[in-house]
């Protein structure tokens, strides 16, 4: 017998019946799949034993790939009954195989089931009791550790107490009378300098930063304190207070389309005074000096609260358009607050702008506008709820600068007119009022 090592086993069925006899002076093949290989029956004359062996080969070779039909009739009858035995023995193979593969598939999945469960396996923490300090900003204080829930960012010198400390990396801290974890790269027991405010310069490569044409002054972003931090920020806008400010035009809306109500600019107008000099109280007084000192008052109670705040203006002057201020608002803050006081002399009271119906559907008013008009209605609540008055329902509907390119909930807040009181005591109810409307609108 001589044997051939290629793709295929060349057999014939006619020569399976006869080998356990004899092979004839024929030359029969015999085709099976299997594993690659290929054996030739030639030409010759077998013994029995011989037969018998290569009987047994066949059955051998056989066993490993697709089974070849039985003809269980030898003379050939019954050639159908063989093929449907072939394919119910290759559909049980193939069942077979399904089989297979699913208890595989299902071994597989039991097994990354478990690493999944080995991965989510408790850390072990080593009790601690000491004051731990934040040694950069922006960092990420979780419910669980590795990939918990934000709860909070910590900043450059924020601290905190450390109950446990572990070698995976991960400190276990109070946060807000809750356990949190932090990353034990960013603290250190050593004490680091509370970063309270930074100075915060204009960028002209913020969205609609080109629109502006007064822009090179600063701004002061003052960080909260203590474990009340809420991680928001507050820019409140004292109105006016640039000098040059009138004789510069800039843009109305960022689209350049013209203002739809009047103020101080009229309608059909596309182009805008760049920050006005504001009204004067009854008394003489600035508006932008009354505008300031609401503005100082109502940064302490904003801090005291939690919250950071950017603060615009803090002098008499600064040089920083509206489109410049509401800019810098929409980079660095939650929400934008700008104090005025109306022209009028009736004492009316309180009231803020709503956004007007003609440019709710300009971009960037469209995506904010329903949160701008939820802001006021929060903050007129929280100035009556502490006495102060109001004028009407506590909205009036404008076309602004402000509100025109505002990203984040944005409202400009008449606390009055040119006869209204600023005294101190009256400033600091306005304080509270506007921050208790602050809560109400994050609450």
């Amino acid at each position: 017998m001589k044997r051939n090592i290629r793709k295929k086993i060349v057999l014939s069925a006619a020569a399976c019946m006869a080998l356990s006899v004899s092979l004839s002076a024929c030359k029969k093949s015999y085709e099976s799949e299997f594993n690659e290989a290929q054996v030739s029956v030639e030409e010759g004359t077998l013994t029995d034993a011989e037969a018998n062996t290569g009987a047994a080969e066949v059955q051998s070779v056989t066993s490993f790939g697709p089974t070849v039909p039985a003809d269980h009739n030898e003379t050939g009858a019954s050639t159908g009954t063989g093929t449907n035995s072939g394919s119910q023995t290759a559909e049980s193979q193939s069942g077979s195989a399904g089989s297979s593969a699913a208890s595989k598939a299902t071994a597989t999945s039991q097994t990354a089931e478990t690493v999944v469960q080995e991965t989510k396996a408790p850390i072990s923490f080593e009790t601690r009791d000491e004051t731990v300090y934040i040694m950069k900003d922006d960092v990420n204080i979780r419910k669980e550790p590795v990939d918990g829930e934000p709860l909070g960012k910590a900043n450059t010198g924020d601290s905190f107490h450390r109950t446990g400390y572990s070698s995976s990396g991960w400190s276990r801290i109070e946060y807000n009378g809750a356990t949190a974890y932090i990353s034990s790269e960013f603290t250190t027991t050593d004490v680091v300098e509370k970063k309270t405010s930074e100075a915060v310069a204009f960028n002209t490569g913020w969205e609609f930063g080109g629109n502006s044409k007064i822009n090179s002054g600063t701004a002061t972003l003052y960080y909260a304190s203590g474990s009340s931090k809420k991680n928001k920020t507050v820019c409140v806008n004292a109105g006016h207070g640039t000098k040059g400010g009138e004789s510069v035009k800039t843009l109305c809306h960022p689209d350049g389309t013209p203002k739809v109500t009047g103020g101080s600019t009229a309608a059909g107008n596309t182009k805008a005074t760049a920050v006005s000099s504001g009204t004067t109280m009854l008394d003489g007084t600035s508006e932008a000096y009354v505008n300031l000192k609401v503005a100082k008052a109502l940064k302490s109670v904003l801090l005291e609260r939690g919250y950071n705040v950017l603060m615009i203006r803090e002098s008499e002057d600064v040089q920083l358009d509206n489109i410049a201020r509401t800019v810098m608002a929409n980079e660095k803050a939650s929400c934008h607050i700008a104090i005025h006081y109306d022209s009028t002399t009736s004492n009316k009271g309180a009231f803020f702008m709503t956004v007007a119906d003609g440019i709710k559907n300009m971009y960037p008013v469209s995506t904010i506008w329903t949160e701008s008009d939820r802001l006021g209605a929060s903050i007129i609540n929280g100035l009556s709820g502490n006495g102060v008055k109001i004028f009407g329902d506590g909205t009036m509907q404008m076309d602004l600068t402000q509100t025109s390119y505002s990203k984040i909930p944005s409202i400009d807040l008449e606390l009055g007119d040119r006869s209204s009181d600023y005294s101190d005591a009256s400033v600091s109810v306005l304080a509270k009022g506007i921050a208790d409307g602050v809560d109400i609108f994050y609450s």
